[in-house]
């Protein structure tokens, strides 16, 4: 995975290959909501979304705010650390 680093006098901004990082961070929410024997449907009842949105991010079409990478996490009850592929740690 490409990653830069890009410097403001306010902030880092970490850039990375989008479409690479969202389609590992989807096999990761599929591979964890499977394991726990979990549809997307009721992935997406916990979350407040919809099917579809579960399955955007699960094959890597619509990328996640934190916010929501932080909220499939609980759900999912893993880290985003796992998700992001830091860890192999499922069970946050």
């Amino acid at each position: 995975m490409n990653v830069h680093y890009q410097y403001s006098p306010f902030s880092v901004v970490v850039v990375v290959d989008t479409k690479t990082f969202r389609k590992k961070v989807g096999h990761r929410i599929k591979v964890r909501r499977v394991e726990l024997d979990m549809k997307q449907e009721e992935l997406g009842a916990v979350l407040g979304v919809p099917q579809s949105q579960i399955s955007e991010w699960e094959i890597g079409r619509r990328a996640l705010r934190i916010e929501q990478a932080m909220d499939i996490a609980r759900g999912l009850r893993t880290s985003v650390a796992y998700l992001v592929g830091e860890n192999e740690n499922r069970a946050g």
